[in-house]
């Protein structure tokens, strides 16, 4: 009986395995996605909501301590951060938004407006008001949201860290919304360092069959995209400290952006992380976080 029993959870595992393979073979986006969403809840994250004009806003938070804040790119969302939240969690009360119109946050289809998805920011800020301010560490377009909610609330931010964060207008040499497998390898290649393994075909083709109607496509179908919401010009005497923390392998907003961005807000500081690319929370997480600590001027528990 025992060895009939062992023979059938055996034959279960095989096909909860093969299941697995299916799905990330057909969907590895969405496979990768969920992943990181349940290593957010494995590592103790609880998921809470909230409420901005464009509908409900989901976070995760988890810790006791001073506030941080993680805000994801675009076309991403909060399991981005798992394996950086989490050792974060240690020293401090932290936070992983779905930003508008990406995971879980509505809205989820249709028109999305770049003054929805810092709305929408902004409303996390204001649920979890009774926590102090927040230090916000904007990835991609993460940053420029932060930098945003920054600029209109400034006694709610101690600071804002940018990791590979837009802050100005930028010509990327790739395209982000990939129309064929060459495209999408391209774009691979630029936001990703050296070491990175090369991304598979089957991975390349979800990133074309997903572009269509990604949050980037929603945002970039309105006629003004930057919803009149650009930094240009507006960064010097920024009132927030800001901190760059960069990917110095990343080759959509390589370097001499980070500079630039740097030399508009008076001479912020500029941490280089060599051989990331342009989400090092996901490439280099180690790394990432020991200068994360340095900024946060904390030191995590090992």
């Amino acid at each position: 009986m025992k060895r009939r029993q062992r023979r059938l959870l055996r034959n279960i595992v095989l096909v909860l395995v093969l299941v697995a393979v299916v799905l990330f073979w057909r969907f590895p986006m969405r496979s990768l996605e969920l992943l990181g969403r349940a290593t957010l809840r494995g590592t103790g994250f609880e998921k809470h909501e909230t409420t901005a004009a464009s509908g409900r806003v989901v976070y995760w938070a988890k810790g006791t301590g001073p506030l941080v804040v993680l805000v994801h790119g675009v076309n991403d969302q909060a399991g981005a951060w798992a394996r950086v939240a989490g050792p974060l969690a240690r020293a401090h009360r932290v936070l992983v938004v779905d930003l508008p119109g990406h995971g879980e946050s509505e809205p989820r289809q249709g028109p999305l407006r770049i003054r929805e998805v810092r709305d929408g920011l902004s409303a996390v800020l204001e649920a979890e008001r009774g926590s102090g301010p927040a230090s916000l560490v904007g990835n991609s377009m993460g940053g420029w949201m932060s930098l945003l909610v920054a600029k209109d609330r400034p006694a709610d931010v101690a600071r804002v860290i940018l990791v590979n964060g837009t802050a100005l207008r930028a010509a990327p040499k790739v395209s982000l919304l990939p129309k064929t497998r060459e495209d999408a390898r391209r774009a691979m290649d630029a936001v990703t360092g050296p070491a990175a393994p090369p991304a598979a075909a089957f991975v390349l083709d979800d990133l074309v069959r997903r572009a269509p109607t990604s949050p980037l496509a929603r945002i970039l179908a309105n006629a003004d995209f930057e919803d009149g919401l650009s930094l240009e010009g507006k960064l010097e005497g920024f009132k927030v400290p800001v901190t760059l923390v960069w990917g110095e392998a990343d080759e959509l907003l390589p370097r001499a952006y980070a500079e630039r961005v740097a030399t508009a807000l008076g001479g912020a500081p500029l941490l280089l992380l060599p051989g990331c690319g342009h989400m090092p929370q996901r490439e280099c997480p180690g790394p990432l976080l020991l200068l994360l600590e340095q900024v946060l001027g904390t030191s995590l528990p090992r």
